[in-house]
């Protein structure tokens, strides 16, 4: 089926009555399309998300609509649901009305009724401008199904597909209004950029090689041909080839180190059961899911050096610090990707080893094509489930569907964001409060040329003084697109994500200078693309939940369980390539089964 068709009507219709002055900026009366819900938000300000409000007036424009666009979003109204916009401007000069484009940029073509009044002062002499809204969201026909799957993301696509395909009604429904999760690829510079999971492998990950063979979608070896860039602090950096630790004298002993904890981490790595990890981590050592990853480095008395390294590596896999997940856990999400070493390499079986030419979110719009026309519903996130005596109510934005059997396809923490009637069972409460988010940006730069190959370099960086953690070349070279993909990850990018939009540019490509500019004459880049995913109402981080100490001994159970006609699914709760595209698909595969399981057996 089509992305597009399921995408829901627009909630508003404008009208230009006759004899009334017209304008290009809003409309004289706005209504509501067919049965819908109003919703009312109340006034947003130019607040960040820590409380702090930028002195410049623009910046604040921006920032309350952004805050509008999720209060919208939370709800599951679009921007053409917008009715009504009434807006306060502090000091507002008719002459030089600096919301406007920012404004004009927000609604795109729609141009809902609208009020602007200016004012001499708002609740606190800092805010300058203020808005709210009043929007309508479409109601769909109520539905009864075999399957309500929530969230279409990779795991909720296959589940749907693998239901579908055993002769299961199935409605999936999808707060965001695309497919994907965080397979998210945006068109750029006449080529396609990944602004979320990039990867997949031919060998060992086996489902997502299937699918690529199965949907015709071309691959791209990662280049690895030359040096890395490795920032080791205070201006010293070096290089290195590819798969290589070479160094000078002078670095022998810090080498030698970095080494040592790396193969005793992933000797321990080869150890853990992936079915069993607390039992198996606790042969290792006793308290091992009760301790931090960081403080185990520490116990095996690692250098700076090696902290750091091991640093850049929880950064890039997960987003988080080693002193925010428990070293039970980091274990075993590498030993799910076959080990440490292979779940971090750019080379054959490594996590990094061949990209999509047309973008990893032609895995999920390909599994949604599968589905009958009708069954995805996009912008229809679900705020309450209700498990009845025999079936489950599922209240979203834009319906209300019964089914036999629900796939709970959205991050752990997440959950949090639904009403579940019972509630959920404590344990499971519990969990979703626990596990954590990773803070994971990109800044994709594009240039004319491929400058670092120029210099025998793979345009791979490792830096723990960020913000940038990780470079890596992410060139479409068919289509004359060189660019270089940027992490920003774990702790820089906290620090990163509070500064304007001007100002991460600048400390991006400031960066890049720094790490490059000794090896090779650095371009300017012609093009940025920028993803935050903590920004995303529906993300709130990347790539998946990580636990902290004791998280593994508690939930482990927990994080896979049913709760009576519940299922849960996700690439964290997968046993192999958590956190990865594969281990989505095959979590959404057991998820299935699950389900298949169970309605089967009711049938006996």
């Amino acid at each position: 089926m089509s992305q597009n068709n399921a995408k829901p009507r627009p909630g508003a219709s404008t009208i230009t009555p006759y004899g009334i002055r017209t304008s290009p900026y809003y409309s004289s009366v706005t209504h509501g399309n067919g049965p819908c819900t109003i919703l009312t938000t109340a006034g947003q300000i130019g607040a960040r998300p820590d409380g702090s409000v930028p002195f410049d007036p623009v910046e604040q424009y921006k920032q309350a609509i952004a805050n509008l666009r999720r209060c919208l979003e939370a709800a599951g109204a679009r921007v053409q649901d917008t009715m009504k916009l009434t807006y306060y401007i502090v000091d507002y000069d008719s002459k030089n009305p600096r919301h406007r484009p920012i404004l004009m940029e927000f609604l795109g073509d729609h141009r809902p009724a609208s009020t602007l009044i200016p004012v001499e002062k708002l609740a606190a002499p800092e805010f300058l401008f203020e808005i709210e809204a009043t929007a309508a969201i479409p109601q769909e026909v109520s539905e009864r199904v075999d399957v309500v799957v929530i969230g279409a993301g990779l795991s909720g696509l296959q589940a749907a597909v693998d239901l579908h395909k055993a002769g299961l009604s199935v409605k999936v429904l999808e707060a965001r209004d695309r497919v994907g999760g965080k397979t998210w690829s945006r068109s750029a510079q006449g080529s396609v950029c990944d602004v979320g999971a990039a990867w997949i492998n031919d060998t060992n990950q086996s489902k997502m090689f299937a699918l690529a063979q199965k949907y015709g979608l071309e691959l791209i070896t990662q280049n690895t041909e030359g040096s890395i860039v490795c920032d080791e602090g205070i201006g010293n950096h070096k290089t290195h080839p590819y798969g290589q630790l070479l160094a000078d004298e002078s670095d022998k002993a810090h080498i030698e180190d970095i080494i040592r904890i790396r193969d005793i981490f992933e000797a321990s790595c080869q150890q853990i059961d992936i079915r069993n990890p607390v039992a198996s981590g606790q042969k290792l050592r006793k308290d091992l899911d009760e301790i931090t990853f960081e403080q185990w480095l520490q116990s095996l008395n690692a250098s700076e050096h090696a902290m750091n390294a091991m640093k850049v590596g929880t950064r890039a896999m997960l987003g988080v610090e080693p002193s925010e997940m428990s070293a039970t856990y980091f274990l075993d999400y590498c030993k799910s990707g076959g080990g440490y070493m292979q779940m971090r390499s750019d080379r054959k079986d490594g996590g990094q080893y061949l990209r999509v030419y047309s973008g990893t979110q032609s895995f999920s719009t390909s599994l949604a094509s599968e589905l009958p026309e009708g069954t995805l519903l996009l912008m229809s996130p679900v705020r309450k489930v209700e498990q009845l005596d025999e079936r489950v109510r599922v209240t979203s934005a834009r319906g209300v569907f019964e089914a036999s059997r629900v796939v709970v396809s959205i991050p752990t923490p997440l959950y949090q964001e639904i009403t579940f009637s019972p509630p959920l069972p404590v344990e499971k409460v519990e969990l979703s409060k626990s596990t954590k988010l990773g803070d994971y940006c990109k800044s994709i730069l594009f240039y004319q040329t491929p400058w670092w190959r120029k210099y025998s370099l793979t345009g791979m960086s490792q830096s723990a003084y960020g913000p940038c953690g990780v470079t890596r070349d992410s060139s479409v070279d068919a289509d004359k697109h060189y660019s270089l993909t940027c992490f920003i990850v774990g702790q820089p990018a906290r620090d990163w994500m509070t500064l304007t939009a001007g100002d991460r540019r600048t400390a991006v490509l400031e960066h890049i200078d720094k790490l490059f500019s000794k090896f090779a004459t650095v371009e300017q880049p012609i093009h940025i693309e920028e993803q935050i995913w903590r920004n995303e109402q529906w993300s709130q981080g990347c790539p998946c939940p990580v636990m902290g100490p004791g998280g593994l001994t508690k939930f482990e159970k927990v994080l896979r369980a049913p709760v009576d006609k519940l299922h849960f699914v996700g690439t964290e709760t997968a046993f192999e390539w958590k956190g990865y595209m594969e281990g989505a698909v095959r979590s959404g595969e057991r998820g299935a089964q699950e389900v298949l399981q169970c309605l089967n057996s009711a049938k006996l």
